[in-house]
């Protein structure tokens, strides 16, 4: 009966293993058949044998990378990334299995514009081949990215807070119109007009109008009030000045005549009377 027993035992094991040899066979069929349509350049039916494959196999390294590439070629990474992943957790997977899984999972979130997340699978595939070209150029590229990423973030939030404390300057101007009111005037609320010698406004004092303003003292000959309520501060001319200077100088000397005859009379009187 024991001997019965193990024979038994052997041959079932023998049946087991012919069956997953035969699965495996087909499996193998199956991913030649999906290389092949991969090779044509149709991804979807590519994409089926690959999952019947896996239906044979579902561990089988060469198919879910495979797999893996007819989803990347299809633009579902998310889908693509699982298959990948399965081949880096894959005890069996190689150093090279895995960098290369690492490297397609690194390159999807490069196209997708993720670069942080490229760069961190990228230097995992690195790690396992230094050497690949492809990998150091994605990854150069990666970090590049990564970096302009970071200053247009930072350059975004230091235009968001410009633009918070324009918002904030409004609302507050909002609130209290009167400081706006001095702040479109000038400092302090002082209108920013240009000031004469004596320190006043042109147009006025304090505001008033008033003409022309105060004039420096002693600056100007200028007319009197012409009664109309202004003062004219236009200096006399020169001709005119002249004019009056002649007048009163013929004046003077008609007087001075006028005195001289007047002495030489009373002289001639009392000349005539002492005879």
């Amino acid at each position: 009966m024991p001997m019965i027993k193990h024979i038994l035992t052997f041959y079932f094991l023998m049946i087991l293993m012919c069956a997953v040899s035969a699965q495996k066979s087909d499996a193998k069929d199956y991913i030649i058949n999906g290389n092949q349509r991969y090779m044509e350049g149709d991804f979807a039916k590519s994409e089926a044998q690959y999952k019947i494959a896996l239906s044979e196999d579902l561990n089988s390294i060469k198919a879910n990378y495979n797999l893996g590439n007819a989803l990347y070629k299809q633009k579902r990474m998310d889908e693509a990334r699982v298959h990948y992943d399965r081949v880096i957790q894959n005890s069996q997977s190689t150093k090279s299995d895995k960098h290369k899984a690492y490297h397609n999972i690194g390159k999807s979130y490069l196209d997708e514009n993720d670069p942080e997340k490229a760069v961190a699978n990228l230097k995992e595939a690195l790690k396992l081949n230094p050497y690949d070209d492809q990998t150091r150029y994605n990854y150069a590229l990666a970090r590049k990215l990564l970096e302009k990423q970071k200053e247009e973030e930072k350059e975004k939030e230091k235009n968001g807070e410009d633009q918070e404390d324009s918002q904030k300057n409004q609302d507050e101007n909002k609130e209290n119109p009167e400081k706006q009111d001095k702040e479109d005037s000038g400092e302090n609320g002082e209108d920013s007009k240009p000031q004469n010698q004596n320190g006043n406004q042109e147009g006025g004092q304090n505001g008033d109008e008033k003409g022309e303003g105060e004039m420096p003292q002693n600056q100007k000959i200028t007319k009197g009030d012409d009664g109309k309520g202004k003062s004219s501060s236009q200096p006399m001319n020169t001709e005119r000045q002249e004019g009056l200077l002649e007048a009163l100088r013929q004046q003077e000397q008609e007087t001075l005549k006028k005195i001289i005859s007047q002495k030489a009379q009373k002289v001639r009187v009392n000349t005539e009377k002492d005879w």
